[in-house]
């Protein structure tokens, strides 16, 4: 950043004195009172809510607009036979590994846990629809013919007061000693006399 070593130090240096300074004037906040909890609970209700979301593994075989119908009709039957040693009870991880064209198949295909809204349309209609741990039909999108297996399912759900309460009173009381900080600036700036200097 083109400081010296000498300039880095007194800018640490400057600050430590002023956190110093600040923990010894600025006294640590008291937790806040359950009013105030539920309160902030009441008004922010909504960013406690979790989205319905899937986890869910798949294989891809890549198709590319440039195919010509010989090499359409390889790829369709390629993602087919799969599904089927799938159906017949082939390891899904293994089967991803060795024939998908997703970057996943070094995890056995898992993509994780997504929410709506994250994957392509037809992908995620799919995903979302299906039943917990069945083989899927193929799946066709813009990237390719795709298997999708879904290991979880979990619906929509709004975290409970309890649940989030530890976190509401660390915000409360972070927001609290945030503006405790800058009333104690702000005192300072009344009794001090601020000369600015000239450019």
């Amino acid at each position: 950043q083109g400081m010296t070593l000498q300039k880095m130090r007194d800018e640490i240096t400057f600050r430590l004195r002023a956190q110093k300074l600040i923990d010894s004037e600025v006294k640590q906040q008291t937790p806040p009172t359950d009013e105030a909890i539920n309160e902030y609970y009441t008004k922010n209700k909504q960013r406690f809510d979790e989205p319905e979301t899937v986890h869910a593994r798949h294989i891809l075989v890549k198709t590319d607009p440039s195919d010509n119908e010989s090499v359409k009709k390889t790829k369709k039957a390629k993602i087919e036979t799969i599904r089927k040693q799938l159906v017949s009870g082939g390891d899904f991880a293994k089967l991803a590994q060795e024939k998908s064209d997703c970057p996943s198949k070094a995890k056995g295909g898992d993509l994780g846990t997504f929410s709506k809204g994250r994957m392509i349309k037809e992908f995620e209609d799919a995903a979302f629809s299906q039943k917990v741990n069945e083989i899927g039909p193929v799946v066709d999108t813009k990237f390719g013919h795709h298997i999708i297996q879904v290991l979880e399912h979990n619906p929509a759900k709004s975290k409970s007061l309890e649940e989030v309460k530890d976190q509401i009173t660390g915000t409360l009381q972070q927001q609290a000693h945030n503006k405790a900080i800058k009333d104690y600036i702000e005192g300072l700036k009344k009794q001090a006399k601020i000369e600015y200097g000239k450019n």
